[in-house]
């Protein structure tokens, strides 16, 4: 009976603080809604607006560049995120499967770009867009980004990928089946979750990215990422307007909302799975 009360008396205890994480958790996007939707939420200081109104995202619409903002982000997502994915089964496949002279220290090269900090490479970065002439141009960032989360996203596909047994390869071969043909129609079917995890991810890291695209996009608030434009709404041109940034926020969150309920179950399903075989 004791040992009973105790458990029931544990369980509570865990409900209620996760309970109260989830709110703590939850309570920042709530907000960010108040004020996107509610009038004079921010002047006044109160916590709930009295009065709703859409004027936040009018004016959104017809005082700022949202749309090309918007439309540059989801131009350098969308290409990095396919150009992510086909690098990354490439890659994974060359490391899983063939055997070479130097793959381990290839294989460490590649896992050690994820340890140097991104931040200590923006003077080398810089330098290399003006060198190749890419500054203030959306293909250099597609080109960055592509690079940043395959390195970032190869350890994971990779664990993956080896718990695939080589077997079906051999029995593709025999078949006369070449390396391409092996890796489209037998190993990418059975990789499809783990490929959503990286299709989703690599959308993500283009898509919310700020640091790379500040510095490099300068000339020109039309030719903007969503990330900077949105930091443009809280200084220079357009002051400090919580509501506007608010407003955009809400409306930027919703591509990356639709990818991931989209790819929501074989998303999850990669992930589980990645981490069991891992």
């Amino acid at each position: 009976m004791k040992k009973t009360i105790r458990n029931r008396g544990t369980q509570a205890v865990v409900y209620v603080f996760l309970t109260l994480l989830a709110l703590v958790t939850i309570f920042p996007f709530v907000y960010i809604l108040l004020i996107a939707f509610g009038k004079n939420i921010v002047g006044t200081q109160a916590l709930f607006p009295k009065e709703f109104t859409l004027d936040h995202f009018r004016r959104l619409f017809t005082e700022t560049h949202f749309w090309d903002w918007i439309g540059n982000s989801l131009v350098v997502s969308s290409v990095t995120m396919v150009a992510t994915v086909v690098l990354v089964s490439v890659s994974v496949y060359v490391f899983s499967r063939l055997r070479f002279r130097g793959k381990e220290k290839l294989f460490r090269f590649v896992l050690l770009i994820q340890v140097f900090p991104l931040m200590l490479s923006m003077v080398s970065i810089f330098r290399l867009f003006v060198a190749l002439g890419l500054l203030n141009d959306l293909k250099g960032l597609i080109l960055v980004y592509s690079a940043i989360s395959s390195a970032g996203l190869v350890l994971m596909a990779k664990g993956f990928f080896d718990t695939i047994p080589f077997e079906l390869d051999e029995a593709a071969m025999v078949d006369g089946a070449s390396r391409f043909q092996i890796l489209r129609y037998v190993i990418l079917p059975l990789a499809r979750p783990m490929l959503a995890v990286v299709a989703v991810q690599s959308f993500v890291i283009a898509y919310n990215e700020y640091g790379i695209a500040s510095t490099v996009m300068t000339s020109g608030i039309d030719t903007m990422p969503l990330a900077v434009g949105l930091q443009s709404m809280t200084v220079n041109q357009y002051g400090t307007n919580w509501s506007l940034y608010c407003a955009a926020a809400v409306l930027g969150a919703v591509p990356m909302m639709i990818l991931y309920y989209a790819m929501q179950r074989h998303f999850l399903g990669g992930l589980s799975e990645g981490a069991v075989k891992m």
